[in-house]
């Protein structure tokens, strides 16, 4: 025999309904057997043991109690932590109400995320009435007994409650209790009003009230963001809307090479079937609020203008209208709601139960707050008005009702005009039956109706099902007895919804912060209701005589009750000042917004500009604060909010999860040719690479230009030079053919030939990219030369500008000088030497360092002038001349030795020393005596010779 169920200790208890086919013999129906069969059979293959009992009260219906393996549970937990930690969700789902909210979560949960997939009361799972866990507030306990431990013990704390009825639960006694301790100071600050002014409506109070709405609203914000991080449920709403969204991703499955993204997008199709409920709203509000006012017109006309018999119960009659018809407009409205959820198509619980709150917190609003509004805003302002119509309004019934009928008499008994009276006191005492008187009955119903109402309609029922036609006796076993008895009472209990607790807190708040000024002393009267609720709340779950045992929940805010309140607050930055302002100095003078001002209205406002600025300033003063502190609050973060950022969290896991996860799809060792490549290779490589001289279109055509207009002022300078100076005979740097024109061009652009012999030859390739470089800084340094000498030769230029001028052409000489010494190497080009020299030149061959063969020419220098110029005599021309030759000797001698890149250094070394004394020269006698286009030309043949 099995040990009892209850220490066997089941998950959960499914009511299953399990109709007989004879009522006699107790045999079920065949289809009442294969559903349980069915039902059975996928509990087991899913991980759960069984057990059956019965409901006790009809052989139709049964017990089915379940339990979840601990392999399968271990399994459950384990994936439940892995989508925890996707979403920075850090809860360790140790505790009892995590081990409970899992196990449904997987009962309900559909086949295309490996749940079970059961729906009570829906499809082919429609016999199944209801699903409830087994806690331990089924255990035996005494009504009398709990009422006596919770309201006499002081101790408020909640950590057992977030163990055993899971979180939101849990937020909501933190809320109370939060709620509870913040409406200390205002309570305080509300009796030194109440006691100083002896008047209600203080301005002073009502701007403190507005700035200890905001306060609350504020610090709740921070308190709940550390509770939910304290706790490790931050985020967890992401998990249920992400494990919906698998769940449809896996029902519409598709391989992956033709998977595409379903077309369109919910979010923002929901968002604007959402948007479309507005016209439904302002609707049924413009339907309420036209009956509040008709029964507040019946109300007016009974209570203030009527004057016959049955008064008394005659005013309690707009009471009953609302009281009728506020229910029925609700049922209405739920089932049209219900259309509309349908419509919107969430699919998951969470935003499912957002919205339908949302929804129906229009209609608590408006039966809540509507007559207080209809009072401060259309009774007082304008009931004076009535006074002088009263004989309107009896010709008017009169007229309407036969003079015959039996009620013409008592409609037409009304006031006069000396009778009639404003209630100016209407507000106050509508806000104090809010405040106290409604308070009380609702604890009644909440917390001694039901207890009252449980015996008297189960003896009801009894009575008019009447007495079984085969009366049957339930045999449990003597250990299982009342622990089965408490089960079944239980489970037709109602469930319980934590909504409905933050919708009376709401409410209780809407009345504070919106008419608190009405009467200071509410928020004291609210702390004790508040101790109260706090208390019965506790004993009605943990009592197990008022609901069934609630399914624990997870979330990470009071969503959507946090909109509420700040819906409440910052229509209170309006109501409360302006109630205030109008009422704060009762019916004494001074009235000054004209009709509204007659002797007998209740508003009472020193200046229209006083009210506006006001309401301006308590509306802007409501976001700034809320805004300023909204922001200052989160310097505040403890510890463990800082540890459980989302952002830092999700970035760390994500890291450590692919780090650990992904491979590289990249096979190593498949380089090729590219591993042979090492540094040195590359190095001699890019020495070998020819070089090239590139100029743009712009820079070709201006050097032209410029060329051309430097020759016509040469030739000017020119002709006034014979007359006055001799012809010097041509230097070695006029016959080492490098200028910008001819010398680096033909340097720097070798032919096909030559680029065939460099090939495979980095010395012979270094020797030509190094040509080309070192050839354009001769011909750089000759182009600035030139430049400074012409500016020297001018004929304006003064002692101070010629020394400037001297220094910029030394300075010119150094740098290139530098320039020279950098690029270093060989000149010439092997291939085009023969093709290139002169007639009379002679072609020769040597070797280099390393043993390859060099080429060179030897200038028989026959384009020397044979006689100068300027009339020298033969010997100082000769000895010029022979100057020159020997300079060019030099060089050819050099080209013919080991190294052309040596050679050439030294040649240009020579050549810039030779212009620095041609240049020093000419300046010592202030003029400078060359001819450009003859250094060009000599420029050219030095060129060609040095090849």
């Amino acid at each position: 025999m099995s040990a009892p169920l209850p220490t066997l200790h089941p998950d959960y208890v499914l009511s299953v309904e399990f109709p007989v086919q004879d009522a006699k013999l107790s045999l079920p129906s065949t289809e009442a057997k294969n559903n349980l069969e069915k039902l059975v059979t996928l509990l087991y293959e899913k991980g759960f043991a069984s057990q059956v009992r019965s409901t006790g009260d009809s052989q139709s219906n049964l017990l089915l109690f379940i339990k979840l393996s601990t392999a399968s549970l271990s399994e459950l937990v384990e994936k439940d932590l892995i989508k925890n930690y996707e979403f920075g969700v850090t809860a360790k789902n140790d505790t009892e109400a995590d081990k409970l909210r899992i196990i449904y979560q997987y009962l309900i949960s559909p086949p295309s995320v490996q749940g079970v997939g059961i729906t009570p009361g829906k499809g082919e799972w429609k016999f199944i009435t209801s699903i409830s866990p087994i806690t331990s507030v089924l255990e035996d306990s005494s009504i009398i007994e709990d009422v006596k431990v919770n309201l006499t013990d002081s101790d408020f704390t909640t950590a057992t409650l977030k163990d055993t009825f899971g979180v939101q639960i849990s937020l909501y006694f933190e809320f109370l209790k939060f709620y509870i301790i913040w409406l200390f100071p205002l309570a305080v600050i509300g009796v030194v009003s109440y006691i100083k002014q002896k008047q209600s409506f203080s301005l002073t109070y009502a701007f403190i009230n507005l700035v200890w709405g905001i306060g609350f609203l504020t610090f709740w914000n921070r308190k709940q963001h550390y509770l939910v991080n304290f706790w490790g449920v931050q985020n967890s709403h992401e998990v249920e809307e992400h494990y919906s969204q698998l769940a449809t991703l896996n029902e519409n499955f598709e391989e992956k090479s033709t998977y595409k993204r379903a077309p369109g997008n919910k979010d923002g199709y929901r968002f604007i079937k959402q948007l479309s409920f507005i016209p439904i709203a302002l609707f049924f509000t413009a339907v309420l609020v036209s009956y509040q006012l008709a029964c507040f017109v019946i109300e007016i006309f009974l209570a203030e203008i009527y004057n016959g018999p049955g008064k008394i119960f005659l005013t309690l009659v707009p009471t009953v209208l609302i009281s009728v018809f506020v229910p029925i407009l609700t049922i209405v409205f739920n089932l049209v709601t219900d259309q509309i959820l349908a419509w919107e198509a969430h699919d998951n619980q969470y935003t499912k139960s957002n919205s339908v709150l949302i929804k129906t917190f229009v209609l608590n609003f408006l039966t809540s707050y509507a007559p207080l509004l209809i009072t401060s805003f259309i009774y007082l302002p304008f009931a004076h008005l009535i006074e002088p119509n009263l004989k309107n309004i009896h010709s008017s019934i009169a007229s309407h009702v036969d003079s015959n009928r039996y009620v013409y008499k008592y409609l037409t008994n009304l006031k006069s005009q000396k009778e009639f009276q404003i209630n100016q006191g209407r507000l106050n005492v509508q806000f104090f039956y809010f405040i106290v008187t409604n308070q009380v009955v609702q604890l009644v119903m909440k917390y001694v109706l039901p207890l009252v109402l449980g015996p008297i309609i189960e003896f009801v029922t009894s009575l008019i099902s009447g007495k079984p036609e085969v009366e049957y006796e339930i045999q449990d076993d003597e250990e299982e007895k009342s622990w089965l008895q408490n089960v079944r009472k239980a489970i037709k209990l109602p469930e319980y919804n934590v909504h409905d607790d933050f919708r009376g807190l709401a409410l209780q708040y809407g009345y504070l912060i919106m008419f608190g000024p009405v009467w200071s002393l509410a928020p004291l009267i609210s702390i004790v209701f508040n101790v109260i609720t706090f208390k019965l709340d506790y004993l009605k779950l943990t009592n197990g005589k008022y609901y069934k045992p609630p399914v624990p929940q997870r979330v990470d805010s009071i969503q959507p009750w946090n909109y509420a309140f700040f819906l409440l607050t910052w229509l209170g930055s309006v109501i409360s000042p302006v109630i205030t302002a109008f009422y704060r100095h009762g019916t004494k003078p001074p009235k000054t917004i004209g009709q509204l001002a007659l002797d007998k209205a209740s508003i009472n406002v020193n200046s229209s500009v006083f009210l506006i600025l006001v309401l301006f300033a308590s509306e802007h003063l409501f976001f700034i604060l809320y805004l300023t502190g909204s922001k200052l609050s989160k310097l505040f973060k403890s510890q463990v909010e800082i540890d459980n950022d989302f952002v830092d969290n999700d970035l760390k896991l994500r890291r450590d999860f692919y780090s650990s996860k992904v491979q590289s799809n990249v096979e190593p060792g498949q380089d090729g040719d590219w591993s042979k490549f090492g540094v040195k290779s590359v190095l001699a490589a890019a020495a070998a690479l020819p070089a090239k001289n590139v100029k743009t279109a712009e820079l070709s055509r201006a050097a032209k230009e410029q060329e051309k207009e430097d020759e016509k002022v040469q030739e000017k300078r020119e002709a006034e030079a014979k007359k006055t100076s001799d012809q010097a005979k041509s230097s070695s740097f006029e016959k080492s053919g490098l200028d910008a024109s001819s010398g680096l061009k033909n340097r720097s652009q070798p032919s096909a030939g030559a680029d065939a012999n460099t090939d495979g030859n980095p010395i012979n390739s270094a020797i030509a990219a190094t040509s080309a470089a070192a050839g354009a800084a001769v011909a750089s340094a000759s182009a600035a030369v030139a430049q400074v000498t012409d500016k020297i030769n001018g004929g304006d230029t003064s002692a101070e500008e010629k020394e400037r001028l001297i220094k910029e052409r030394q300075e010119l000489l150094k740098k290139k000088e530098a320039e020279l010494q950098k690029y270093g190497g060989a000149l010439g080009d092997p291939s085009k030497l023969n093709s290139n020299k002169e007639s009379g030149d002679t072609l020769i061959q040597s070797k280099d360092g390393t043993g390859n063969n060099v080429y060179a020419t030897i200038d028989n220098n026959d384009h020397v002038p044979e006689s100068s110029t300027n009339g020298e005599s033969p010997a100082s021309s000769s000895s010029s001349e022979g100057d020159e030759i020997q300079d060019e000797s030099a060089i050819n001698g050099t080209n013919a030795s080991g190294s052309q890149a040596d050679n050439f250094v030294a040649n240009a070394k020579k050549t810039a020393s030779d212009i620095n004394g041609k240049v020093d020269d000419a300046l010592t006698d202030g003029k400078v005596n060359k001819k450009k286009s003859s250094l060009k030309k000599l420029l050219k043949k030095k060129s060609s010779g040095s090849k």
